[in-house]
């Protein structure tokens, strides 16, 4: 049984399935996923983009909702009796899930660590009674769980292995109609409807302003799976804008912009390893913000920045969230050379830290012997 909460996780948990296919052809899974997961032959009896809601106060509004479909889980899981429960990261959901599973003798693999060398440590003393082996794609989450007595293994990023386009700039913008003369700015909201929301009306706005300053330009938005066209459509015929939107390969509408606004998230580290100049992008309700802000102890939000231990693409957070700031940032990603030089060095600094393993090979190598251990 394999589950996740994000379009990101989606991805990552359909390689992984494809990678534990090479060593245990005869396996058989199923949980919930999106249409990557599906197209690897999982059976999804819960989409992904039910689980995705992001946020303390939005959370408490879908509470019931999230509530139903973590029993159903369970009893898919109860009913099922899986030999592994795979989780990977949402660890609101998945953390119970590892305690339903745990208690009926079934073995769970946890890929994709959540954040709690940075928040809500406390989640370590859960992760110790029900999480057989952790998997973590950042080398420093490897000694934080050594050091707490849990089994552990550096298996590498697996967006190591993913980043890379399929087609060049050139052929995805004739295809997709994009004048090959005029910039590419990336406007990229998130991949869930909570992030769309309160994201996407300032980088529209944004777009717009940067448009007064230079006409040069032309705008394009990836859809992640876990969301409805129309949502992002009803944002862009509401704006002064015009964006492209397209559900293509991320790869490579990231490899044809010229600079991207992004939306905090894995799609920043996707960022980052393609070295496009970038700026991050987040707001969340005034009210979660307060309570993270008190409790969350890490300095930067995008994960590049927290890997550098410094600000290499630059933060508009919340209040600092503004079209005027984000357009001057962007205009300043467009026009300054030496400024977005040094920042795709440091974003090879940080490919070049996360090294070339295969996360999921080695994950899908954890994932059988465990099952394995089962037999």
């Amino acid at each position: 049984m394999i589950v996740t909460g994000e379009a990101s996780g989606d991805i990552h948990g359909a390689h992984v399935v494809s990678e534990i296919k090479k060593i245990l052809p005869s396996t058989k899974f199923y949980g919930v996923g999106g249409t990557n997961m599906q197209l690897e032959d999982v059976e999804v009896h819960t989409n992904v983009s039910e689980l995705s809601v992001v946020g303390l106060v939005e959370v408490l509004k879908h509470y019931p909702r999230l509530r139903n479909l973590l029993s159903k889980t369970k009893n898919t899981l109860k009913t099922k009796k899986p030999d592994l429960l795979i989780l990977i990261d949402s660890p609101d959901f998945n953390l119970p899930l590892a305690k339903f599973a745990k208690q009926r003798g079934v073995k769970v693999l946890y890929y994709i660590s959540p954040q709690i060398w940075a928040w809500r440590k406390s989640r370590i003393k859960l992760i110790q009674k029900y999480v057989d082996m952790m998997a973590v794609v950042f080398p420093f989450e490897e000694k934080f769980y050594l050091d707490a007595g849990v089994p552990v293994e550096y298996v590498g990023h697996p967006l190591i292995k993913e980043a890379k386009a399929t087609i060049s700039k050139a052929d995805f913008l004739l295809s997709n109609k994009l004048d090959p003369n005029k910039k590419l700015i990336g406007l990229f909201p998130g991949s869930r409807i909570s992030e769309v929301e309160k994201n996407y009306p300032i980088l529209l706005s944004a777009g717009y302003e940067l448009l007064q300053q230079k006409q040069d330009i032309q705008f394009i938005t990836p859809i992640a799976t876990t969301l409805p066209d129309a949502l992002i459509n009803k944002y862009i015929s509401e704006s002064d804008i015009k964006v492209l939107t397209t559900p293509e390969n991320i790869y490579n509408v990231i490899n044809a912009c010229d600079v991207i606004a992004a939306a905090s998230g894995t799609v920043t580290l996707q960022v980052t390893l393609m070295k496009v100049p970038m700026l991050i992008v987040y707001k969340i309700s005034p009210t979660t913000y307060r309570i993270f802000k008190r409790i969350v102890k890490f300095t930067y939000a995008g994960i590049a920045n927290v890997i550098a231990k410094k600000e290499i693409s630059r933060e508009f957070i919340q209040d600092y969230a503004t079209a005027k700031n984000i357009s001057s940032e962007l205009l300043k990603l467009l026009t300054d050379k030496k400024y977005t030089s040094e920042m795709k060095n440091n974003m090879q600094k940080i490919r070049d830290n996360l090294g070339e393993k295969d996360g999921s090979a080695a994950t899908a190598r954890l994932a059988a012997e465990l099952i394995q251990q089962c037999n």
